[in-house]
């Protein structure tokens, strides 16, 4: 389980624009999603997955072929580095 949302990131690229591992020197304007609250993470990228309140097009088609429960995983993960 602990692998997998790590494979999950590297595939779907959520290191490079949130700077997860730090490998950015330079400050950007995406949110951080390190140390965030897990219910809080899970509830707004369900919005984005849903369509819902949050509409950007580079995050729904990053998340939308992603389960709840690789959502989970990915998340956990992000939460245990």
């Amino acid at each position: 389980m602990f692998l997998k949302g790590k494979n999950l990131i590297k595939i779907h690229n959520c290191y490079f624009c949130h700077n997860i591992f730090k490998f950015l020197k330079t400050k950007n304007s995406y949110p951080k999603i390190k140390n965030q609250y897990l219910d809080y993470l899970f509830w707004s990228i369900k919005q984005y997955k849903d369509n819902l309140f949050r509409n950007n097009f580079l995050m729904n088609s990053q998340i939308n072929n992603l389960s709840i429960f690789d959502i989970k995983n990915i998340l956990k993960f992000i939460n245990k580095i």
